[in-house]
């Protein structure tokens, strides 16, 4: 049993420490701080496996690594981005811009070397209406393997689209 004087000193002695607590830091609230965009990183593909871009909930590309199938060739990235996200993708809300294709159009579709640093994708579908976004999932993933300073040009059915670069890591 605890004793009233014995008690009524324990109190006395904890108050002091317990008011900083009791009052807070002093530092009063604010509301939201806007302090610019994300930053750009540069995804790093795991053993050097290509990456597939599809695009997150908020409309920005997400690099998806072929970690199952880790075969090397810039090829395999661009088929598995073309077949679409697979279900766990789709159940973390990653989606894509591309239309549908068939397997076999995807593992047809795959960069050939131009030379002078300059790749080209050609695609089963028309390339000219395709949204900016659309446009960059497809040079991204077909730069994962090859690197940043080399251009790729998406063509179509319909045209050829002038050679761009995978900004995402600029």
């Amino acid at each position: 049993m605890i004793r009233p004087r014995t008690a009524a000193v324990t109190l006395a002695l904890l108050l002091p420490l317990a008011a900083p607590l009791l009052a807070g830091c002093g530092i009063k609230p604010t509301g939201v701080v806007e302090s610019g965009a994300p930053a750009k990183v540069e995804v790093a593909s795991p053993g050097g496996a290509p990456m597939a871009y599809f695009v997150g909930p908020d409309d920005r590309l997400v690099p998806s690594p072929a970690i199952k199938d880790p075969t090397v060739g810039p090829g395999t990235g661009l088929a598995r981005l073309l077949l679409g996200p697979g279900p766990t993708e789709r159940e973390a809300g990653i989606g894509t811009r591309l239309p549908g294709v068939s397997t076999d159009a995807a593992i047809r579709s795959g960069p050939a070397y131009l030379g002078a640093g300059r790749f080209e994708v050609r695609l089963p579908f028309d390339v000219g209406p395709l949204e900016p976004l659309a446009r960059s999932q497809i040079v991204c993933t077909a730069l994962s393997g090859l690197g940043t300073q080399v251009e790729v040009i998406l063509s179509g059915p319909d045209t050829q689209l002038p050679a761009a670069r995978c900004d995402i890591g600029a």
